[in-house]
C-alpha cells in the first residue's frame, strides 16, 4: 500500500517546497522508495527548484487521463524521482489525485506531495487525497496562526497530522515564536526545527537538494532527523562531529 504524505501550509513562502524536496532526499539517502510529487498545479515550483525545466508529460497529463503516472516520472541528476506539475497554466482538475496516488504502481512507496499553499479548493483536495500530512511554518505569528487552519482542514478530511516542521528558525533570536509555544498553541508536536541556512538558498540556485550540497549542514541534519521520525527510525548521530570535520577537509 502506498504511503502518501502531504506537505501543507495555509500560508505561502514558508518553505513548503524546499521541505518536500529535502525530506524526499533524506528518505532516499535512507534507502526508502520515495517519489516527490508537485501537486501545486496552478503555480508549480518543485521541478524548477531542482533545475528541471522541460517536462513532456506532467501530473496534469495524468489527472487529465492522457498518460499514466510512471510516464510522468523523471529522475533528477541526484537520483531523486520527481513527478512535476505543468509550468503552463492549465484548467486541470485535481479531484482525481487520490486515485492517481493509489495507483498499483505506487504500492510500497512513500509519496511526498507538495500541496498548494492556502485554503482554496485545490489545497483542500490535496489534503483529502493524502492519508497523512506535515504542516510547515516559520516561527512568526501570522504563519503559526495559519497552521491552525491547515490542521483544521486536515482533520475535516480525516487526514492524519504527523506534526509541524518549523522552518528558518534563527538561533539566539528572541523575536520569534519558539517551538514549545507553537506546540502549545496548535496542540500538535513539532517534529523538526530547520535552522536558517544559506545552503538552502544555494541549493535552489544550483538546482540540487541542499541535503546533497552539504549533508552535514544544520538544515540537512534537521531534514534527516525529520525523515527518520516519519519512518519511525532512529537518526544515528554517532561520530557526527568527525564526519563534519572530514566533509570540510574534503571540500577544501
Amino acid at each position: 500500500m502506498v504511503r502518501s504524505i502531504g506537505v501543507v501550509s495555509a500560508k505561502g513562502g514558508v518553505g513548503k517546497t524546499i521541505t518536500t524536496i529535502n525530506i524526499s532526499a533524506a528518505l532516499m539517502q535512507m534507502g526508502k522508495d520515495v517519489i516527490a510529487v508537485d501537486a501545486d498545479i496552478k503555480a508549480s515550483g518543485l521541478g524548477l527548484q531542482l533545475g528541471m525545466f522541460h517536462f513532456p508529460l506532467t501530473l496534469n497529463d495524468v489527472l487529465e487521463k492522457k498518460t499514466n503516472i510512471l510516464e510522468a516520472m523523471y529522475i533528477h541528476s541526484s537520483g531523486m524521482r520527481v513527478i512535476p506539475a505543468s509550468l503552463c497554466l492549465r484548467n486541470t482538475k485535481i479531484s482525481r489525485l487520490g486515485g492517481v496516488l493509489n495507483d498499483p504502481s505506487m504500492d510500497e512507496r512513500i509519496v511526498m506531495v507538495d500541496a498548494p499553499p492556502g485554503m482554496e479548493n485545490n489545497s483542500q483536495a490535496v489534503i483529502k487525497a493524502c492519508g497523512e500530512a506535515v504542516v510547515v511554518t516559520t516561527p512568526e505569528l501570522p504563519s503559526v496562526a495559519d497552521v491552525m487552519k491547515s490542521i483544521a482542514a486536515a482533520r475535516r478530511s480525516r487526514c492524519k497530522i504527523l506534526g509541524i516542521v518549523v522552518n528558518r528558525y534563527k538561533k539566539r533570536c528572541s523575536e520569534q515564536i519558539n517551538p514549545k509555544e507553537i506546540e502549545s498553541a496548535c496542540g500538535i508536536p513539532v517534529i523538526g526545527i530547520v535552522p536558517e541556512d544559506k545552503i538552502m538558498s544555494k541549493s535552489i540556485f544550483r538546482g540540487v537538494p541542499g541535503m546533497f550540497l552539504n549533508p552535514y549542514s544544520g538544515a540537512a541534519i534537521a531534514y534527516k532527523r525529520i525523515a527518520a521520525r516519519l519512518t519511525g527510525e532512529e537518526y544515528a548521530e554517532n561520530r557526527l562531529l568527525l564526519k563534519r570535520l572530514l566533509w570540510k577537509l574534503k571540500r577544501k
